[in-house]
């Protein structure tokens, strides 16, 4: 299996521009109807998160990467932190990105060193799920001491040089070796 660990903010959501302090519970029944999903058990602000800042472009270049490799997702942002699988999947669904969902990274809590922490969490997952080949995509340059050959770094959100990037990655055959990381 092919997978894109992905960060959400700075990566699909623009560091610059964010719409969700405006609320529209119109919204929200219109999405709940839409995917047959109760999204007011959700976080309102989470939902509005999803729906308002996610932008759409970035949104299409990732769907292009996941459909031109065949990859699925892994959530290495600190979304996951917060947000169950389940509640992941949903709000994914808004974008009809739940297709690609494959899971969250187990949350390990081993440093207090961000960085660290998020690469041995990525490195966790390669360990556990039979991974044929991965690319990690965050705007946290430092992350690229970890998966050298393997890291494309946004600036504000994923552009068609990181969607090149992307692809050439996980076309390769086989996956890099991760350095750095315990």
């Amino acid at each position: 299996m092919k997978v894109v660990f992905l960060d959400i903010d700075g990566v699909l959501v623009p560091i610059i521009k964010k719409k969700s302090n405006y609320i529209n519970t119109d919204i929200v029944n219109l999405l709940s109807n839409r995917y047959n999903i109760d999204y007011n058990k959700y976080n309102i602000k989470d939902v509005f998160k999803v729906y308002y800042d996610w932008d759409k472009s970035a949104i299409k270049r990732l769907k292009k990467i996941l459909d031109v490799t065949g990859s699925k997702i892994i959530i290495s942002s600190n979304w996951r932190d917060i947000k169950r699988p389940s509640k992941m999947h949903d709000l994914l669904k808004i974008h009809n990105l739940d297709y690609y969902y494959y899971c969250d990274n187990k949350i390990l809590n081993s440093s207090f060193d961000i960085f660290e922490n998020r690469a041995n969490e990525i490195k966790d997952s390669l360990n556990r799920y039979d991974i044929s080949n991965y690319v990690v995509i965050d705007d946290w340059y430092p992350l690229k001491e970890y998966f050298k050959n393997n890291f494309v770094c946004t600036n504000n959100t994923i552009d068609d040089n990181n969607v090149i990037s992307a692809i050439k990655i996980l076309s390769k055959y086989g996956q890099n070796n991760y350095i750095g990381v315990k």
